[in-house]
């Protein structure tokens, strides 16, 4: 009898990555949103002012990222459980990655370069 393909770990470090990343999009997603909703008026002058102090740029950026990483795990669960022939499981995975890594260049893109 063959062992099925699972990996290596048991996965407490990934469920243990995916609580910290949800952490972080609450406590710093929340300081956004609130950032933003009391900052009246909030026009376009005021965006690329905001963005011009690199705390904002790390902590939308580190948002992002934990929302990535978040995406990443649990989709690879998901794929893991529902998906069962090897070739494609391992294909939506890598697609899965690049697109979530494109996602990752264009947030730094975006915000980094936004200095007007």
């Amino acid at each position: 009898m063959r062992k099925p393909i699972t990996g290596t770990h048991s996965g407490t470090g990934w469920w243990l990555a995916q609580r910290v990343s949800a952490l972080i999009l609450f406590i710093a997603g929340t300081g956004l949103l609130l950032g933003f909703w009391f900052a009246a008026p909030f026009d376009f002058a005021a965006w690329q002012a905001a963005f011009r102090h690199t705390s904002l740029k790390l902590l939308v950026w580190l948002v992002v990222a934990s929302l990535c990483l978040h995406a990443w795990i649990g989709l690879r669960d998901v794929l893991m459980d529902y998906m069962k022939p090897v070739a494609l499981r391992l294909t939506a995975n890598v697609l899965v990655l690049l697109v979530l890594a494109l996602c990752m260049v264009w947030t730094t893109v975006i915000v980094w370069g936004s200095d007007g």
